[in-house]
């Protein structure tokens, strides 16, 4: 595949790719694992190639690879990383400094992990321009201002203005991608972009992306897990397993005719076999003309909603971005009070706010959170992080 690109066109060239990581199993003497065997890959300009596979197939690893960079612990121990003509791996920390935010952009898996809480969407969006010196303030406004528009967030004139937990997860994801392409970088690695978004919205926001690319003639690596999504915005795809290439070419061939037998069985997984549940004779959790609201009841999310779960159920709660889905969540665990209505689980009203609630009914009720990187504690370990429930409920 790669002696068949035309080297005039080439902008990224990995050549040879190994990573690697330091673990330290509790008790044992710390392991060095490979995450990433010897991949290989090329990218032209104005082109998009596609990494799928499944968790902890390296796609992340190699796609922050391009800008020089690998999360706590893991290190690049062999290879070279080619971006315009020369190996960015020797550059030194200047170089990735002067890199970073201007020839490669990212846009990570987790909006709500990558913006400051204490800056307003503005000026995070135009920082890496005026850092760089690739526009005037005015000039990255401006061009920030057409970016929302063109990725559908609403009042694209004053969202700049909000602070990022004023948007929604859906919003504040596409704030992420207008962020990377305001300081019209060559590359941009996009991590999972679509993965908080609406169906709605994600066919958007993808629509963007492909027009973004094609008038600016940015390339892009785009990793993602979704087929449908990777064939709609990818030149081509390359599958990955356990750091190692198992196939790369056109995206058509990979979607429709397959080579390899692990690739097949992606493309080949459509559904998943479920077996509805009948309703019992008593919900286990009702939800009674519940009205919820933010900024001290000024912005109403939730207006007299009421849904009924039965026990062995599950409820699908679905709409676009900003709709209230998590609201009603919080709402429900007790995360934000409502204003009116009550929440019944097996038969008992619970407190309106988390800290009226007593232990046990804590315990019943669980949240599993949109953003996990997020959620947990990152200066402690999954072991510890798992076991505090345990400690907190059961002394344990």
């Amino acid at each position: 595949m790669a002696d068949s690109k035309a080297k005039s066109g080439l902008l990224l060239d990995i050549r040879n790719l190994r990573i690697e990581a330091t673990v330290y199993p509790p008790g044992e003497q710390p392991k060095t694992v490979t995450l990433v065997h010897d991949v290989s890959l090329t990218l032209e300009k104005g082109k998009v190639l596609g990494l799928i596979g499944e968790s902890g197939a390296g796609k992340s690893t190699i796609g922050l690879s391009s800008m020089g960079y690998g999360r706590g612990g893991v290190r690049i121990t062999g290879g070279e990383v080619i971006l315009n003509g020369r190996d960015i791996l020797k550059g030194g920390k200047e170089g990735f400094r002067k890199l970073r935010g201007r020839e490669v952009c990212y846009v990570a898996q987790s909006a709500a992990a990558a913006f400051n809480p204490a800056h307003r969407l503005m000026d995070q969006v135009v920082e890496a321009s005026l850092l760089h010196g690739t526009a005037t303030r005015a000039e990255a406004e401006k061009r920030a201002v057409a970016l929302f528009k063109k990725l559908s967030l609403p009042n694209p004139e004053t969202i700049g203005e909000r602070f990022p937990h004023q948007v929604s997860g859906g919003q504040l994801q596409r704030v992420m991608t207008a962020m990377a392409l305001c300081s019209e970088p060559d590359l941009i690695v996009f991590d999972e972009p679509t993965t908080a978004l609406d169906v709605t919205t994600q066919i958007d926001v993808l629509a963007a992306i492909k027009d973004a690319i094609r008038d600016t003639h940015v390339a892009a690596l785009y990793i993602t897990h979704d087929l449908a999504v990777v064939a709609q915005v990818s030149d081509e795809i390359m599958v990955l397993r356990h750091g190692r290439l198992v196939e790369w070419g056109g995206t058509r061939q990979i979607i429709k005719e397959p080579r390899q037998e692990y690739t097949n069985a992606l493309v080949s997984v459509h559904e998943i076999e479920h077996q509805e549940q009948q309703p019992g004779t008593a919900p286990v959790l009702s939800v009674k003309n519940v009205t919820a609201a933010y900024g001290g009841g000024h912005v109403k999310v939730l207006k007299n909603v009421s849904v009924d779960i039965y026990p062995g159920q599950t409820l699908a709660v679905v709409g676009e971005s900003g709709s209230g889905k998590s609201t009603l969540a919080r709402a429900i665990t007790g995360l934000l009070p409502p204003e009116q209505g009550s929440v019944v689980f097996d038969g008992r009203t619970l407190g309106n706010r988390l800290s009226d609630r007593p232990k046990e009914d804590l315990r019943q009720l669980q949240m599993i959170y949109q953003m996990a990187d997020v959620a947990m504690n990152p200066r402690q370990t999954v072991g510890t992080i798992i076991g505090r429930p345990l400690e907190f409920y059961f002394g344990m």
